[in-house]
């Protein structure tokens, strides 16, 4: 397309179209992770092939993916094209994983993404009618549905709390609304709705104290903080790569502590959740599931995507874990002073602390300050026009706009957010 062209087509073109994928692409044409400067963040960006003019602040929803990685899952698939290579699981990606997250490869099994790892987990936890399992009121549909859908076929009871205004509220509140039915806490590590970080460590230490069994909803924070899952001491978490990770679209994991491994009842097996088969014997023959949690990750699967995943480890490692932790809690910062500056005129919902703040930030336009009365939802689709791309938070009656900011993003680009802000509230 040219480019007088693509400029007159407008965002809704830019959106739905497409540009060739060497848009942006290094000038030298080399995208392999050693050769891209990484010395400020400025050098980082281009890394990244957004368009030019288009502002991503929706990186919870899904990061935009580095040069590297897209590289990656195009020779993967160029290589099985060309020599016939059937991918084989040598479980690379999970022994790499394991390190970056602090547990052990046979507590890694690999996804398609959180929704299905917490499914693995909702289904395989033992639980008769009338057992409680405690949620919150800020769950996503994948956190959820799971546990909900088991409620509706079994008779098991869900209970969902708010998350409080502070790490202390968050945790008094889920610690009173245990009940002697309570039999699995299974709580977002970060809500997808604000972003607000819980106190999983202690949420999971008052459940192992109860006997209870600890869940956690962990789609956000793989990429933007750091974190050992040992340390959390949760029994189950569910992740993913194509967020914060910046990982190929469609790709999650989910890890099992190893001792609730053959407790945890598996349903869908295939090649990978057993060694072995027999179909000539007389009673057919077939192991029983491995006891890894790899036997949850079944059949055929995707070389390509693994081989995204891993190099998004390696460019996350590359970039540096601390300092990516460092620059997004920068962001959130300058994003926060930026809204308080407002005064009167927004709500921000997450909490002051700082250690329940990340990369995600949810406000509220406080109504009657313009003549209009405008919407949240409103002003997400005012800012999609004008280049800036938001998440509006609907469910459960939460109203409000979601900004998320990841190290590929600029200050200037909160700038922009505020300007359009004040152009569409209160001029």
């Amino acid at each position: 397309m040219e480019r007088k062209k693509f400029i007159k087509a407008g965002l809704g073109a830019v959106l739905a179209g497409t540009l060739p994928y060497s848009w942006g692409k290094p000038k030298n044409g080399d995208t392999s992770i050693d050769t891209i400067d990484v010395s400020n963040w400025e050098k980082i960006r281009e890394a990244f092939p957004l368009k030019p003019g288009l502002h991503f602040l929706n990186n919870g929803t899904m990061g935009i993916t580095p040069f590297p990685v897209i590289e990656s899952v195009n020779n993967a698939f160029t290589q099985i094209a060309e020599n016939a290579a059937y991918p084989h699981h040598n479980k690379e990606l999970e022994t790499l994983l394991a390190q970056t997250v602090g547990c052990l490869p046979e507590e890694i099994g690999i996804t398609k993404n959180v929704s299905e790892g917490i499914n693995h987990i909702a289904w395989g936890v033992p639980l008769k009618p009338g057992d409680e399992v405690i949620i919150t009121q800020h769950e996503h549909i994948g956190g959820c549905a799971a546990w909900m859908r088991r409620s509706q076929l079994e008779g098991i009871k869900v209970k969902a709390v708010p998350i409080g205004s502070s790490a202390e509220e968050c945790l008094s509140i889920i610690a009173n609304a245990i009940s002697p039915d309570t039999k699995v806490i299974a709580v977002p590590h970060i809500p997808c709705t604000i972003g607000q970080i819980l106190p999983v460590k202690e949420i999971c230490a008052l459940a192992r104290k109860k006997g209870i069994i600890s869940v956690l909803d962990g789609a956000h924070p793989l990429g933007m903080i750091t974190f050992n899952l040992h340390e959390i001491d949760c029994d189950y978490y569910a992740g993913c790569f194509h967020k914060w990770m910046l990982g190929p679209i469609g790709s999650g994991w989910l890890y099992i502590k190893k001792d609730r491994i053959e407790q945890t009842k598996i349903t869908h097996v295939a090649a990978y959740s057993v060694n072995a088969f027999d179909m000539s014997a007389q009673p057919p023959e077939m192991d029983t599931p491995i006891l890894e949690a790899s036997r949850y990750a079944y059949g055929t699967f995707s070389g390509p995507h693994i081989a995204g995943c891993k190099t998004a480890l390696e460019w996350y490692q590359h970039v540096g874990p601390e300092r990516i932790e460092k620059r997004v809690k920068q962001l959130n910062s300058y994003l926060r002073g930026t809204l308080e500056n407002a005064g009167n005129k927004v709500q921000i919902l997450n909490a002051n602390e700082a250690q329940s703040q990340g990369g995600q930030l949810g406000f509220k336009i406080l109504k009657g300050l313009n003549k209009d009365s405008k919407s949240q939802q409103g002003f997400v689709s005012f800012a999609r026009k004008n280049g800036l791309i938001l998440r509006y938070v609907g469910e459960n009656k939460i109203d409000c706009i979601r900004v998320s900011t990841h190290y590929y993003n600029t200050e200037s680009e909160i700038d922009r957010l505020f300007e359009l802000l004040k152009k569409y509230a209160w001029d």
